[in-house]
């Protein structure tokens, strides 16, 4: 499985560059992982648009899901013109409504499907030492299934309702995306022992308070992949303003291990 960066910033660019957008692939699929500004264009450098098998998108802010408007009118043009059959399959969260009915209705481009409704799986989830007497060892997952790839969805905790989505081919590789989320019980325990964690780091520990129940700090991106035993930290989300050294100075002082940062158009390998 592979992960490329077309963007990372947010909530705008620096110049040049695109806010936040992955592409990961397998052998078999090809899928998009948020559409934020200027992402499009980065993802045409990488692949033909039309070899998308699935798109999601965790939150509706801009900096999230803007480009998906590009993808569409590609798509619909594509496919009005005979170089494209299929429609990608779109995975949106159903609220805010106004949003969310706006874009199922792009009929002509996406197949459509409302996260809030796909089935519910139990995860065995437990972090070793988490349990206590009479604790549940799972947590619920909403689940999809993208070719080889399952989709694992769990609630995020901040200003707009999204999710945060865990990708595993098979048993052996598994990626945990935590889109733009404060810490969670739930999240640390669905990210457990995955191979590559890619986690918001929205600021620095200095700016906790005012981050709180909104965002993760590149600390609480460093302990939570402590926590989750993560194989490696991509950190991703910068505020162009920052210095990124400094945050992945902080990151990896709370991993105790290597911290990268996110970069357009890296390439990472899994595992």
């Amino acid at each position: 499985m592979q992960l490329t960066v077309l963007g990372c910033w947010a909530p705008y660019p620096r110049p040049g560059e695109a806010c936040s957008g992955y592409l990961v692939k397998n052998e078999s699929t090809v899928m998009m992982l948020e559409a934020g500004h200027g992402s499009f264009a980065r993802l045409t450098k990488h692949i033909d648009y039309r070899q998308l098998d699935g798109v999601v998108i965790t939150h509706y802010h801009p900096d999230h899901y803007a480009d998906i408007h590009c993808l569409r009118h590609a798509i619909e043009g594509a496919r009005r013109d005979g170089r494209m059959e299929n429609k990608i399959k779109l995975f949106i969260p159903p609220k805010p409504s106004e949003i969310y009915r706006e874009l199922a209705g792009f009929t002509k481009a996406f197949d459509v499907v409302n996260i809030a409704e796909l089935p519910t799986s139990e995860l065995p989830a437990a972090l070793p030492g988490e349990l206590t007497p009479g604790s549940s060892s799972s947590v619920s997952a909403k689940t999809a299934q993208l070719n080889e790839l399952t989709l694992y969805f769990i609630p995020i905790l901040h200003i707009l309702p999204g999710y945060a989505v865990r990708i595993s081919q098979g048993k052996q590789l598994s990626l945990f995306f935590s889109s733009d989320t404060a810490p969670t019980p739930e999240i640390s325990r669905v990210a457990s022992n995955v191979d590559l964690l890619l986690c918001e780091a929205s600021g620095l520990n200095k700016d906790a308070d005012k981050m709180a129940g909104l965002h993760m700090t590149s600390r609480q991106a460093g302990e939570l992949a402590r926590q989750v035993r993560a194989a490696r930290l991509i950190l991703t989300h910068f505020w162009p303003e920052y210095n990124v050294d400094d945050l992945l100075a902080e990151a990896g002082e709370a991993f105790g291990s290597a911290v990268s940062a996110a970069e357009q158009d890296k390439i990472y390998t899994l595992p």
